[in-house]
């Protein structure tokens, strides 16, 4: 008797449960999982403080466009993860860091939107990807500016270079108010 027609039903079950385990099930992600962050929301997030109890974050912009988009200009301290072969290496490249904000050029930008789903499907926790909304277009609307060159230029996070508009009154410099 061949051996498959004594297969039971169980042990076709587990034998098909064992190889799909062993091809891997990709997680599956949509525009549903995105979180999106204005500029000015993207720095508070990456500024965050961690309460007392809590483990640090460690955020940082995550640039998944060419080397030579990132070269014609970047938010400063970005890493860029190429998309073609980010999960290849967005893990070594992203060590150490728990926070991710991912940015492309403009608003709607498929390519920031593909990059942090693809985050997601290579096992960055949801929660801890999100998506700069309006890209670099937005940042630099916004009053932040643009690196060139292909290192990060440093890994401080972006602050607003332009002062706040006075919204009158006195200042109360010990008390951070007007």
């Amino acid at each position: 008797m061949h051996t498959l027609a004594r297969a039971t039903p169980a042990r076709v079950a587990a034998a098909a449960l064992l190889l799909a385990g062993a091809a891997g099930c990709d997680v599956k992600t949509s525009d549903r999982d995105l979180i999106l962050l204005d500029p000015p929301g993207a720095v508070d997030k990456l500024n965050a403080r961690s309460g007392m109890f809590e483990k640090e974050t460690v955020g940082c912009w995550v640039d998944p466009r060419s080397a030579e988009a990132y070269g014609k200009g970047h938010i400063a301290g970005a890493i860029n993860v190429p998309l073609a072969s980010m999960q290849e290496t967005a893990a070594v490249k992203l060590a150490g860091h728990n926070l991710f904000v991912v940015y492309g050029e403009g608003f709607q930008d498929p390519l920031a939107k593909a990059g942090a789903k693809r985050l997601l499907e290579v096992g960055f926790k949801k929660g801890t990807v999100f998506v700069l909304e309006g890209g670099t277009r937005a940042w630099q609307k916004d009053g932040y500016t643009l690196v060139t060159g292909n290192a990060p230029a440093g890994g401080a996070l972006p602050v607003k270079d332009a002062k706040p508009a006075s919204t009158g009154g006195v200042e109360v410099p010990e008390q951070g108010v007007r």
